[in-house]
């Protein structure tokens, strides 16, 4: 049941009734069995899946707590972080298997490859669980006794699909307030769903054409359309990835509980360690808070050598997150390079800088476009099935593999399958997405703009572009992750 179709509006309003019709000290549970019905509908099995596990973290918390020595609750918490990590890494490698009989066994064998398949939403909750035994295990969290809420935490429908990575102690504090939606919250859920339905829409599925033609088909294209299809990736991989979740925040403050963001207006960052705090902050901010810091505490006494470590372990954390693939690998070890040479450099540019105001203003305006690009670059790795593919279309795009009859300078749009249209309304989408953002940067997504007429001038915008985009939609990129 897609965020985007007919029926999850219905399932969405069935249950926004029922839900705020109820008693509050059953909310909870109700909240819960829309959840598991909602996860139900892609697979029963993956949601006998992730009951099981949840009662397995469940049980080991609570032993946890109770466990007086020390020695003791960390056996028991490495033998549950282990089954966590071994599910996650058998099913992501399932999939890649699933992936190859699907190929070789066309007919007959979907249903084997199906069954291969990693459930959904498996990265998000096995993260959001070993995040709350760790929590535990440390003592800023106690373990919960009721199975309600824990399951609730794991299995909360708009964040199963996508994200984000809700921390528990956030989760539970709002849980037990109990407050339900007021109506600020309800409007401010609805205004940021149909922000997420605009990114999608009316900016992600129309550059999707120009991706699709360019990543799928590189030698048909000159070397300056490669790199538009490049930029293009990119930039609907941030509506898509940042619409999604938009939509789930939207949706858990129509039912009272409000996610953390993901996304601060990452292209305008000036490095990439500011990239990455601003990129995916969810899972940025749990890798740097349950593994960087960690290793760097760890490998402290190594000095630079240890931070760097710590980096790029962390940053290949990453890359593999998305997948047991060679590509994803490679764009975690792109990302922890420019990081540790990005970290290991800024303060001595800082002091640079300082000392010629002059560079320094244009600093400011040239530090983001690099930044930018680094990260098109390591997208190019990121959005490629394998490395060969990759390299392939690097290779084309900086014109160092002959294209043949193709200029490398020619930019044709029927080859992209756009039309003016469709670009216009594309790039238009892109600077009103900004915009927004960089409104709501200045004062917060309750308040938006401040002024009545401009407010509701923005909201008609946004509801002509998705109107006019409504020409089937395609997946959202990071569910299947």
């Amino acid at each position: 049941m897609s965020f985007l179709s007919i029926v999850f509006a219905a399932f969405l309003a069935a249950g926004l009734l029922v839900y705020h019709n109820a008693p509050q000290q059953r909310r909870p549970a109700i909240l819960l069995a829309l959840s598991f019905l909602f996860y139900a509908t892609w697979s029963v099995w993956d949601a006998a899946l992730l009951l099981a596990v949840t009662a397995g973290v469940y049980g080991a918390a609570r032993l946890l707590d109770q466990t007086p020595t020390e020695s003791r609750k960390l056996r028991l918490l490495t033998a549950a972080i282990a089954i966590l990590l071994v599910l996650l890494v058998g099913f992501k490698c399932a999939r890649l298997l699933a992936t190859h009989l699907a190929a070789a066994w066309v007919e007959g064998n979907a249903n084997v490859a199906l069954w291969l398949a990693a459930p959904l939403g498996l990265s998000y909750y096995i993260f959001k669980l070993l995040g709350y035994l760790l929590d535990v295990y440390w003592g800023t969290l106690p373990a919960r006794r009721d199975f309600t809420s824990v399951a609730l935490y794991a299995a909360f429908f708009p964040q199963i699909v996508s994200g984000p990575i809700q921390r528990a102690e956030d989760f539970f504090t709002q849980l037990d307030a109990q407050r339900g939606s007021d109506p600020d919250s309800f409007v401010l859920g609805l205004r940021r769903i149909l922000f997420g339905l605009f990114k999608k829409v009316a900016i992600a599925d129309q550059l999707a054409v120009a991706v699709a033609s360019t990543h799928g088909h590189p030698l048909e294209h000159s070397s300056l359309e490669l790199l538009l299809g490049a930029y293009c990736f990119s930039l609907q991989m941030y509506a898509d990835f940042s619409g999604i979740t938009d939509i789930a925040i939207g949706i858990g403050l129509l039912f009272g509980i409000r996610g953390p963001e993901n996304f601060n207006r990452p292209y305008f960052a000036a490095n990439l360690q500011e990239f990455w705090r601003r990129w995916h902050m969810s899972l940025t901010s749990w890798l740097t808070d349950y593994l960087f810091v960690p290793l760097r505490m760890t490998f402290r006494h190594l000095g630079n050598t240890g931070l760097a470590l710590a980096i790029f372990i962390n940053m290949v954390a990453v890359g593999i997150w998305h997948g047991p693939r060679w590509t994803y690998a490679v764009f975690g070890c792109m990302n922890g390079v420019f990081m540790i040479v990005s970290a290991l450099t800024l303060k001595k540019r800082n002091q640079w800088f300082k000392t010629r105001p002059a560079m320094a203003r244009w600093r400011a305006w040239v530090a983001p476009l690099v930044t930018f690009h680094l990260v098109v670059l390591t997208h190019i790795f990121f959005q490629a099935p394998d490395l060969h593919s990759a390299l392939n279309y690097l290779g084309q795009m900086l014109h160092l593999v002959p294209h043949g009859a193709v200029a490398a300078a020619r930019v044709d749009l029927a080859s992209f399958g756009l039309t003016y249209g469709r670009l216009f309304q594309a790039l238009a989408g892109l600077v009103l997405m900004e915009t927004i953002h960089w409104a709501m940067s200045r004062r917060d997504w309750t308040h938006g703009f401040k002024r009545r007429g401009l407010r509701w001038a923005v909201y008609y915008a946004v509801i002509v572009m998705v109107m006019l985009s409504a020409r089937g939609t395609t997946s959202f990129i990071y569910a299947k992750f």
